[in-house]
């Protein structure tokens, strides 16, 4: 299977407005150069070993779907809401006023799966979005 950087670079900004990161947060996570953190964002050319060192620093996102599009954003939670890999929140609280820009997102990440010919699981995180503007309609 293929990588395109540009698609990788597209589910790691939806992660990260998801998770309501700003650049200067994610440097001061993952230690790492300003240039190589733009370049994955903006899907140009890195290293592969630059991206496996930065996502070591997000215990709850899936590295199969951010490289490949394939599962879930988010790695299998226990019983307790956390991550498998034991630690705790995997997702921040969500906000509402982030919906419609996430369902934009969706949207857009979406139409990029299909036109390279790949299935992502999308309806189901469309599906979850849905769950949660039902059940917060005051937020």
């Amino acid at each position: 299977m293929a990588i395109d950087l540009q698609q990788i670079g597209k589910r790691f900004r939806f992660y990260t407005n998801i998770k309501e990161l700003e650049m200067p947060q994610l440097l001061e996570m993952t230690g790492s150069d300003e240039a190589v953190l733009a370049n994955i964002i903006s899907g140009k050319n890195y290293l592969l070993d630059e991206l496996v060192a930065i996502l070591k620093h997000f215990h709850d996102l899936n590295p199969q779907w951010l490289i490949y599009g394939e599962g879930s954003m988010f790695k299998p939670m226990d019983e307790n809401g956390a991550c498998k890999d034991n630690h705790k929140g995997c997702l921040k609280k969500d906000k509402a006023a982030y919906l419609k820009q996430m369902q934009n997102m969706l949207i857009e990440l979406d139409a990029a799966e299909v036109a390279k010919g790949h299935h992502a699981d999308v309806d189901a995180l469309k599906a979850k979005l849905d769950e949660y503007k039902a059940s917060h309609p005051q937020d």
